[in-house]
């Protein structure tokens, strides 16, 4: 298995804990937990396990020109994104949420494009517009999105978040490319820790943890563990060898395996249409991909020719 196909799975590992952790931090926001004590919690507990491994397996030292880059990271993809994701989920269904998430690809796309990282193709353009097909598929033929007035502030506050999130897939490529994916990883979720620890820190002593079922300690063990560090050491792996757009496309799978977790647990059933859905949101990713191949050929034949052409002889 070449990198490549190493980091789209692991993307693909990284989209599907997320779309899952929709559904389990739903169960603890408001019962178990606040928005506010959860995001604290996932944060500080994932971070003691990245600072841990960095400093005793790792031990990889960061240059101080870096340190202003690794606090966007941190505000853009653990802090500010967390904070404002999981207060929106209290106001918004998980599924509301993951359709949101789609707006992804788009706004990386643009934002790279703004700053020079990237080209607008025709190609990625087609990409995206076919796999946000596939996810529009699954959520109107199923009816499941409820857009209501109510769900307005949660679903405003999960666009920021996703929004937060692709801003730092752009900003955090550039570290990964200096970096070991968990020197950057220990490195934004300790600083995002440190700076949220005077504001938040007092939700976990106010929290009744006695109270806590199994069920609720299986939730917050999975959002941690599965949803936050395995899925975020997933994202700085394949970003490593994938451009920002190509990563966020697969946002589109969010609302798909949202379905398909639901079919597993007897809610729903199988049908043609998700079987289309989850078609065309592959295809979409096959598209963007194949459009980065596209722009890297002629470099790849302009060096082979360069290098081909006959040298002058010395006088």
């Amino acid at each position: 298995m070449n990198g490549k196909i190493r980091a789209h799975a692991a993307i693909l590992t990284a989209n599907i804990l997320f779309a899952l952790n929709y559904s389990y931090s739903k169960t603890l926001i408001p019962g178990s937990l606040t928005p506010d004590a959860l995001c604290i919690a996932r944060i500080g507990c994932a971070a003691v396990v990245f600072v841990l491994v960095a400093v005793t397996l790792v031990r990889e030292r960061i240059l101080w020109r870096d340190l202003g880059w690794l606090a966007l990271a941190a505000l853009f993809g653990t802090g500010g994104n967390q904070y404002l994701f999981l207060h929106g989920l209290r106001y918004t269904s998980p599924v509301d949420a993951a359709i949101i998430s789609v707006t992804g690809p788009v706004l990386v796309l643009v934002i790279s494009a703004l700053l020079g990282r990237d080209r607008i193709t025709w190609m990625k353009s087609i990409g995206i517009a076919v796999g946000a097909s596939g996810a529009l598929l699954t959520i109107l033929y199923g009816g499941i999105a409820h857009f209501g007035s109510g769900h307005l502030t949660g679903n405003v506050l999960v666009f920021i978040a996703a929004l937060s999130y692709a801003c730092y897939l752009v900003v955090v490529k550039n570290l990964m490319m200096r970096y070991r994916a968990i020197t950057v990883t220990a490195w934004m979720f300790g600083l995002s820790t440190l700076a949220m620890i005077p504001f938040l820190g007092h939700t976990l002593v106010a929290t009744d943890w006695d109270g806590f079922t199994p069920a609720a300690w299986g939730s917050l063990a999975f959002v941690v563990f599965g949803a936050t560090v395995l899925s975020y050491l997933c994202v700085a792996g394949g970003l490593k060898k994938l451009k920002p757009t190509t990563v966020s496309i697969y946002t589109y799978l969010q609302p798909v395996i949202a379905t398909l977790a639901a079919i597993l647990r007897g809610q729903d059933k199988a049908d043609w249409v998700k079987i289309v859905a989850a078609l065309l949101v592959f295809a979409g990713v096959f598209l963007v991909t194949r459009s980065y191949r596209s722009e890297d050929q002629p470099k790849i034949v302009d060096n082979v020719v360069n290098n081909r052409q006959p040298r002058r002889p010395a006088c």
